[in-house]
């Protein structure tokens, strides 16, 4: 829904049906753009929890035996009812946080750099990016992750998630609970990648997830602000690689990884969800 939302008042701009610096406009669209009430109760939300965290996905155990690192399970399963438990219509599945959580301990065990950098587009509600960070505090590795949203880290919102019934919240308030994680790993950073991304200097991208906007171009102009500040080894991960729903990603994961030497691995978890796992060569 967030994706649908910002894809929504991005098309408005680029066709000039909503004026860029009409602050009215975007005020509407950056305090409420969940609605302007909860979507539902929070027993709904942890009916939906429920059913969502007993699915089994043999796939992304079998890639966590093969890394060598699983999240917690306990602390995960908590996150993610805060986080990723939503109403919408397609399915719920939040299990790229134990992909980014294992691939990322395995690179930090693999390669121990000084300090690692990760940037992060599609910041949403933080869930990504404490998953992120708590792999790297497990690890006890130095470094920050950047994450990127068109969405405000300290407007008051409603957020289509169990904690909407307390009233709106920033989202600095909705994870209050991470505060001690967040501080010492995680910067956010508000605005449209495509204006925001150029003006951060980051000499190495150790490990990019990129899952901003949903089109080819979008992906494509992620993937070259950071192609040259990543080495052999460096991962990038890419999120809705799914051909029936997102075919612009996929044609860009496959032209990113072909043209610029990448090792493509696809996981697919669902019909409506799979992730790639690229690393370059």
């Amino acid at each position: 829904m967030i994706k649908k939302a910002i894809q929504r008042v991005t098309e408005l701009v680029a066709n000039r049906l909503v004026d860029p610096l009409d602050k009215l406009a975007y005020d509407r669209f950056y305090r409420f753009p969940f609605g302007n009430a909860p979507l539902a109760n929070a027993d709904t939300y942890k009916e939906l929890w429920a059913e969502a965290k007993n699915k089994s996905y043999p796939g992304i155990d079998a890639y966590e035996k093969e890394m060598g690192y699983a999240i917690d399970q306990d602390w995960f399963q908590q996150l993610a009812l805060q986080t990723q438990v939503v109403i919408k219509q397609s399915d719920l599945c939040y299990q790229h946080g134990r992909l980014l959580y294992s691939r990322l301990a395995h690179y930090v065990a693999h390669h121990r750099p000084k300090t690692i950098t990760i940037l992060e587009t599609g910041t949403a509600r933080g869930f990504s990016a404490l998953c992120m960070a708590r792999a790297l505090r497990d690890s006890g590795q130095p470094g920050k992750i950047i994450t990127f949203d068109v969405l405000p880290h300290q407007v008051k919102m409603f957020w289509n998630c169990i904690a909407d019934a307390q009233g709106p919240q920033t989202r600095a308030e909705l994870l209050k609970d991470y505060d001690e994680l967040i501080e010492e790993y995680v910067i956010f950073h508000q605005g449209d990648t495509r204006l925001e991304l150029k003006k951060v200097d980051l000499p190495r991208v150790h490990l990019a997830f990129l899952d901003g906007m949903h089109t080819y171009k979008y992906v494509m102009y992620e993937y070259g602000l950071i192609k040259d500040r990543q080495k052999a080894g460096d991962i990038i991960f890419f999120d809705d690689y799914t051909p029936q729903f997102f075919p612009g990603v996929v044609r860009a994961v496959d032209e990113i990884c072909d043209r610029y030497g990448y090792e493509k691995r696809m996981i697919a978890v669902s019909e409506q969800r799979g992730y790639v796992i690229a690393h370059k060569k």
